[in-house]
């Protein structure tokens, strides 16, 4: 633009010392005035105009400088987020891998409390029928109980077991030979 100024200026010069008339060499000076007068204008304008943009830039750049830091602000946020997310779905896994391990054991440990159960209560008669036949191979007990047993039934009043002597006398067919209980002798007297 000082460039255009300058040739134009020269121009006006080089017209007013070429000789021109006056009138026109008025009317061409006013004319190259009125020129420089807009030209003035102009670029004022233009550097408002360059100013502006300046300013405009320098705001743009400044929103984007507050844009990008609130981008990685905010990408921290999420990368964060993420961890937490991440952390949470591990242990929600851990959960549920115990969960199903817990579900297959239950089954397994409940049907051992089963078994074990009825093991035992086989195992009780079991025992029970050992106790005894271990108790009965004692031969002094056994002769104990075989000696009172027939020392009653051999005295004149048994206690425990009393033979009935079936004779002719008492026609007692069914009873005939027959050994009874203390108490079915007790019933008859």
């Amino acid at each position: 633009m000082g460039k255009t100024i300058m040739v134009i200026s020269v121009a006006i010069l080089v017209l007013a010392l070429g000789g021109c008339r006056d009138d026109e060499n008025k009317r061409l000076a006013e004319m190259a005035e009125r020129n420089l007068e807009r030209q003035a204008q102009q670029e004022i304008r233009n550097t408002e105009l360059q100013h502006q943009v300046a300013e405009g830039t320098k705001l743009l750049v400044e929103a984007d400088a507050a844009a990008r830091g609130t981008i990685v602000e905010i990408h921290r946020d999420v990368q964060a987020e993420r961890q937490t997310i991440g952390a949470q779905r591990d242990r929600l896994e851990d959960e549920r891998r115990q969960i199903a391990a817990t579900r297959i054991r239950d089954p397994i440990i409940a049907e051992s409390i089963k078994a074990i159960g009825l093991l035992a209560a086989c195992l009780v008669p079991l025992l029970i029928a050992l106790q005894i036949l271990r108790r009965s191979d004692t031969t002094a007990e056994s002769e104990a109980v075989a000696e009172f047993l027939l020392s009653d039934m051999v005295a004149d009043r048994p206690t425990i077991v009393r033979i009935i002597d079936a004779t002719p006398k008492e026609s007692h067919g069914d009873t005939t030979g027959r050994i009874t209980h203390h108490r079915d002798a007790d019933l008859d007297t």
